[in-house]
């Protein structure tokens, strides 16, 4: 949030509309709530299982089959909430407006946690079987209500702003960025403690409540909110939203087959001896166990595929009643128009020169150049399936390590009720500045000054007194580093990296940024790799590897993350056409549906491998992943498209 706004002579440029402190605030709640209940998520399961899924099974097999199936439902949870943003976009933007649906998707947002806190209180009752079917439905709401949300917020953002105060767009998105990574980081370390000392029912309560005063926050600012209409709205609207969820299906499909199916799916025995004993090596054993995985789910799931083939052909039914009624310039409309009258193109033309001759450049620049993107972007989707992982199998890692840390007095203590004093002005100067009310200079330089000395002051007692106390952590705690870590890295970068490059002549161009980020993510889960190797041969000695270690793996992930995504949004937005700009965006979230449907449909393999075997695959694939990436990018061509006529 550095940007400064350029002085003018018009008030009206630096005032922030009256809408922005409600969504900035529902933004911080809401994120809160969902980072929080995220945080849990992984270890409330693996619980869940091993006292109703697996009660007969015992040991390390017991222990093992319960993390792969709370693996594999977590990111299932995912890519849930990472699926609905396409179907809430939709209804936000072609039938019901904006508000309608964030406000009514938070009251089922709502309702998740509320679910998730009963299922909470069934298990502390040990009535396991309602407690496992209730977290599901309770998960399920959730990721229809945020997932739902996730499109339409940042879009109301920028309906709020007119031409007159255009230039604080930029500012609020960072607020916007900032805010969430903030969330997250301060319900990543609170929900574990609360976890621990007062149960499952009240750590999913909390961020329900949240949840809840997100919503309280939004409705209290629904006067003050500039709402743009939906277009077309009415029965076209209605048959564009019907459109959109009936060629959905196929997603919701792999969604559910690998959810009730792939859980049933055995490796095959004799091959997995043969691996364990040395006979079969690696490559041939994962080979097998793939094609065999996908038998089964073929012979097991293909009812769930005909179910959504005969959904998609319903849906390209009422399609081409809704083109008949108005045409419009939509990605699926402009590729179904050519596809529909390829006879018509004269020798030496492109599929869609036809939509340029009917529609004009730009709708006819659209189909190609997403489907240029969207080649590019098919490896990215292995990324998000380890980048996630530090929600899953990182936190299993951390729960194996020494999670006790020594700590001087003095600064521990000024760091923890430091920091939330200093967030707690910071968050009051922030919604100050949003609201257009300036907090003096002095009070803030006052403040911040008696913050500094305090922290010198807790670090000479600890010189002098030299009092070291050991702390414990929670294992769900470790994965706070992460949004820390995107505060710091950002900036990092842009001061250390781009500029000094930038002065010497060189522009690194989006898709290098995101090819090192490919490969950076590979280098992380080789860390994790050789790091749970130490952990095991540790194991074997009794003794424990301490839980700071996992910091180098966290640095390098968050930097590719970095990398990859913030610089993938901007190179998804800036490469489509203006009428194809949210199809891209829904495209980069199926990106990180497809990235989590890939790490729950290879969960099984947590359960018959050691971690550190787990943790080889997901780099292999990465490798695989990021080479393929590249080379994809140095042959992309495309154009660049913002606010007036493409530029090659």
């Amino acid at each position: 949030m550095s940007q400064t706004v350029p002085a003018t002579a018009d008030p009206e440029a630096s005032r922030f509309p009256a809408g922005i402190p409600f969504i900035v605030g529902n933004e911080g709640a809401e994120r809160f709530s969902f980072y929080g209940m995220r945080a849990i998520l992984k270890t409330y399961l693996v619980v869940l299982y091993l006292r109703n899924v697996l009660p007969d099974v015992a040991g390390e097999a017991a222990a093992k089959a319960a993390s792969s199936k709370a693996t594999a439902v977590t990111h299932l949870f995912f890519a849930g909430v990472y699926a609905f943003p396409m179907i809430g976009a939709v209804l936000a933007d072609r039938l019901l407006g904006k508000y309608p649906v964030i406000f009514w998707l938070s009251l089922v947002y709502c309702g998740g946690h509320g679910v998730l806190a009963l299922a909470g209180r069934f298990a502390a009752g040990e009535n396991w079987m309602l407690a496992e079917y209730g977290f599901y439905c309770g998960l399920a709401l959730i990721a229809m209500g945020s997932g739902g949300i996730k499109p339409c917020v940042s879009a109301n953002v920028g309906d709020q702003f007119s031409e007159k105060n255009r230039g604080l767009v930029s500012v609020v998105f960072q607020i916007f960025y900032f805010i969430i990574n903030f969330g997250s980081f301060f319900s990543t370390i609170l929900t574990p403690i609360l976890k621990d000392k007062f149960g499952a029912e009240i750590a999913f309560g909390v961020p329900g409540i949240f949840m809840g005063l997100a919503t309280i926050v939004f409705w209290i600012g629904r006067d003050r909110f500039v709402r743009v209409p939906p277009k077309p709205g009415g029965k076209l609207g209605l048959l564009d939203s019907v459109v959109t969820v009936l060629f959905f299906s196929p997603v919701i499909a792999i969604i559910a087959a690998v959810f009730v199916v792939a859980s049933d799916f055995k490796a095959p025995e004799a091959a997995l001896a043969s691996f364990k004993a040395g006979e079969l090596s690696a490559g041939a054993f994962y080979g097998q166990y793939i094609r065999e995985y996908l038998a089964f789910l073929a012979a097991h799931a293909w009812p769930y595929f005909l179910v959504s083939a005969a959904a998609v052909g319903l849906g390209a039914l009422l399609f081409s009643i809704r083109q008949r009624r108005e045409p419009d310039t939509g990605f699926v409309a402009m590729l179904f128009y050519a596809l529909r009258h390829r006879s018509e193109r004269k020798p030496g033309a492109s599929m869609f020169d036809v939509v340029r001759a009917k529609f004009g450049e730009e709708a006819g620049d659209g189909p190609p150049a997403v489907l240029r993107i969207v080649v590019v972007f098919s490896m990215v989707s292995v990324f998000w399936a380890l980048f996630d992982q530090h929600a899953s199998t990182w936190i299993t890692q951390a729960q194996e390590m020494d999670l006790t840390i020594s700590v001087p007095r003095y600064t521990f203590a000024f760091v923890v009720y430091g920091t939330i004093a200093l967030a707690a002005f910071g968050g009051v100067w922030l919604f100050s500045w949003i609201s257009n009310v300036r907090i003096p200079r002095n009070v803030t330089v006052g403040v911040v000054g008696a913050w500094v000395l305090a922290g010198v002051g807790c670090a000479i007692a600890d010189a002098v007194t030299r009092d070291f106390v050991d702390q414990a952590l929670k294992a769900e705690q470790i994965s706070a580093l992460n949004p820390l870590m995107v505060m710091m890295i950002i900036p990092a970068l842009g001061a250390f990296v781009y500029r000094p490059l930038e002065a010497r002549g060189i522009t690194v161009k989006p898709l290098q940024k995101m090819s090192v980020g490919m490969f950076l993510a590979a280098v992380a889960f080789a860390v994790a790799a050789v790091l749970q190797q130490r952990i095991e041969a540790a194991a074997i000695a009794q003794t424990k590897i301490p839980v700071l270690w996992q910091f180098g793996q966290y640095i390098v992930m968050t930097t590719a993350e970095v990398l990859v995504s913030v610089t993938g949004l901007e190179f998804a937005y800036t490469q489509a056409p203006r009428a194809m700009k949210s199809t891209m965006m829904g495209v980069w979230l199926l990106c990180v549906t497809f990235g989590n449907v890939l790490v729950a449909f290879l969960a099984p393999m947590e359960a018959i491998l050691e971690l550190s075997q787990f943790f080889w695959v997901f780099t292999g694939l990465m490798i695989g992943a990021a080479l393929v990436f590249t080379l994809l990018a140095r042959s992309y061509k495309g154009k660049t498209y913002l606010q007036g006529s493409p530029s090659h």
